[in-house]
């Protein structure tokens, strides 16, 4: 059997300087990777992009398409009283901002007792929607939440005729 001690003689080894010349030729020779990574993979990281963005525009047109077959799918009668909700509320909210408070036959107690009815109607409207859920279609319950929208609108009419709200 070979000893691994008399495998190579002294004679075989390379010198220091021998080795350092031959390290140093070795890396000369050796191609380093590049710095500009993103550069080598410039086509996997567009193919990537590319496909984010598909994922994206469908995961929006998926959310829209499901969004407008709901809403197309409720009954009149829910449209109608989403239609009133957002209309009143639209109005309100510029009719209470244009709101005129230094004139001399508008006290400053009328106008906080116009906004504490506006107040009590809107919470009433949200306690007859918190007893039931938006899908309730009876008589009844419709027939009371039209009658408090139909009051709040009488209110914020009463304010424009009044000239408490500028137009």
């Amino acid at each position: 059997m070979i000893h691994p001690d008399s495998f190579y003689s002294k004679n075989d080894y390379a010198t220091p300087h021998q080795s350092l010349s031959m390290w140093n030729s070795i890396r000369k020779n050796l191609r380093l990777p590049s710095k500009f990574v993103l550069m080598t993979d410039r086509r996997s990281f567009v193919f990537g992009m590319a496909a984010s963005l598909l994922l994206m525009f469908s995961a929006v047109g998926v959310y829209t398409t499901v969004r407008s077959a709901v809403e197309y799918g409720q009954p009149p009668e829910i449209k109608l009283d989403q239609a009133y909700q957002s209309a009143i509320r639209e109005f309100e909210k510029v009719a209470l901002q244009t709101t005129k408070v230094n004139q001399s036959n508008l006290t400053q107690e009328l106008l906080l007792t116009r906004k504490e009815q506006l107040h009590m109607l809107e919470t009433a409207i949200n306690e007859l929607r918190k007893e039931t859920n938006s899908h309730d279609l009876s008589e009844m319950k419709r027939a009371r939440l039209r009658h408090l929208y139909g009051l709040k609108l009488k209110l914020l009419q009463e304010m424009v005729e009044q000239g408490e709200i500028e137009l």
